[in-house]
């Protein structure tokens, strides 16, 4: 591939670093204010604070690589992204709830909460992309 191409594809992409940022930041604030509401806990704005940083790490890990993947063909609420997004949000939500516990049982997979915060994750992370980054890179 010829340097010029590489230039090219490099600047598109950071055209988009900061939509990525507000859609990874927004997922994060959603997703962690929803699990402090329905806590029912006194946490408040330190919780929400708090899981944000927690969660962050997975969005990372998991779902902005497939973001990236996504965003070459841009869709708008795609029903088929949201999907894709909890096929990933699955095991991710799986391997960090395993990694903070120190529990790598298959117990998690029988709790209600696993895939409440995996359809949560999804659905939260697919909203946000659909808001910043879909219509984004479709005007592009």
């Amino acid at each position: 591939m010829e340097l010029w191409k590489v230039s090219q594809k490099v600047s598109e992409l950071s055209d988009l670093i900061p939509y990525y940022f507000f859609s990874l930041v927004s997922s994060c604030l959603s997703l962690s204010t929803v699990l402090v509401v329905f806590s029912l806990d006194t946490w408040g704005v330190i919780g929400i604070i708090v899981i944000s940083f927690y969660v962050v790490i997975p969005y990372l890990l998991f779902a902005v690589p497939v973001q990236v993947l996504f965003n070459k063909h841009p869709k708008k609420f795609s029903v088929i992204y949201f999907c894709l997004y909890i096929f990933f949000f699955l095991p991710a939500v799986f391997i960090y709830s395993s990694v903070l516990n120190f529990d790598f049982s298959m117990d998690i997979l029988t709790t209600k909460n696993y895939y409440a915060i995996s359809l949560l994750a999804a659905l939260s992370f697919w909203f946000w992309d659909s808001v910043f980054l879909q219509k984004k890179s479709a005007a592009s």
